[in-house]
């Protein structure tokens, strides 16, 4: 029996989605006493912390030779967009959103990484790509509009802010992503993922110790407690091994094939915070995800 699909960028990026799903859930109670920005410097230290071990036990190289000062500083700046902004602005739309509302905002990745992809990659434009992208608009529209007699449970000015925070931090991943992918064509993909992770964590160490209050609430999160009941699962699957089998994903396929697969993450993401979350599992939601689902598959044609 052939077993090679277990080692390709499919299989990988499939994985991801499931992980990530899981972790979101986590991220989503760990919110609950923990802010956005303190709580992505939480997962990004344990992450760098595992990366940094991860490389020494397996015998790779902290400074490849083959990468130069430039790539570097492109997956370092790469890195603190797309981790140490963009995760931040996620896990505000998660606290704002619920689990179930970012599901369907997060179904514009994928799109997202194939704009950036054009831009940056210059990889081809299709018009398949503009209907995904209002099919996702629409989807995103459908999902999270609530009607003013019926939103006592979501406030609307909260419920826009989480919306746009979503959207924006989408963006940013999908930018801080495909800047990466040329060199991760060409480089070891734990390398790259601790380059990055560390220019995330970089520029979250000086964001949060630059303020008294969220100083003291990070380094008290540091110290064990039964917070870590969640907290650490949540850093562990985030962090580390969703962050592994993203980038093992984006580096054995194409990014758009990679992206599409990722974002099956909300489908799980929906069916888990129904479940675990007991958020309200609405027509409008499912609607909304099948219809983003689908944009997302749309747009790389």
């Amino acid at each position: 029996m052939d077993f090679s699909w277990l080692q390709s960028g499919e299989f990988y990026s499939t994985v991801c989605a499931l992980i990530w799903a899981v972790a979101v859930i986590l991220f989503r109670r760990t919110g609950e006493f923990m802010q956005p920005v303190v709580l992505n410097l939480f997962k990004g230290t344990v992450g760098l912390v595992l990366f940094l071990l991860s490389m020494l036990i397996l015998g790779k190289s902290f400074f490849p030779a083959a990468n130069s000062m430039n790539d570097w500083w492109v997956l370092l700046i790469s890195g603190a967009i797309g981790i140490g902004i963009a995760d931040s602005l996620f896990l505000a739309a998660l606290n704002r959103l619920g689990a179930g509302r970012q599901a369907i905002v997060d179904c514009l990745y994928s799109p997202f990484v194939i704009i950036c992809s054009i831009i940056y990659l210059t990889e081809p434009l299709t018009p398949w790509l503009f209907v995904g992208m209002g099919l996702m608009g629409t989807a995103i529209m459908v999902g999270t509009y609530a009607p003013a007699k019926k939103a006592s449970d979501l406030d609307r000015k909260v419920l826009i802010w989480g919306v746009l925070f979503g959207i924006l931090s989408l963006l940013l991943m999908a930018a801080g992503i495909v800047m990466a992918k040329p060199i991760l064509d060409r480089s070891d993909a734990w390398w790259v993922a601790t380059v990055r992770l560390a220019g995330g964590w970089a520029l979250l160490m000086v964001q949060v110790f630059l303020k008294r209050d969220q100083r003291r609430s990070f380094l008290k999160e540091l110290m064990p407690s039964k917070r870590w009941i969640i907290s650490m699962p949540a850093a562990l699957l985030g962090t580390y091994f969703a962050l592994i089998f993203w980038i093992l994903g984006m580096k054995h396929t194409f990014t758009t094939i990679a992206s599409v697969l990722n974002q099956s993450s909300s489908i799980f993401i929906l069916i888990l915070a129904t479940v675990i979350l007991k958020e309200q599992l609405t027509w409008r939601k499912m609607v909304a995800i099948v219809m983003g689902f689908g944009g997302g598959i749309l747009a790389t044609f």
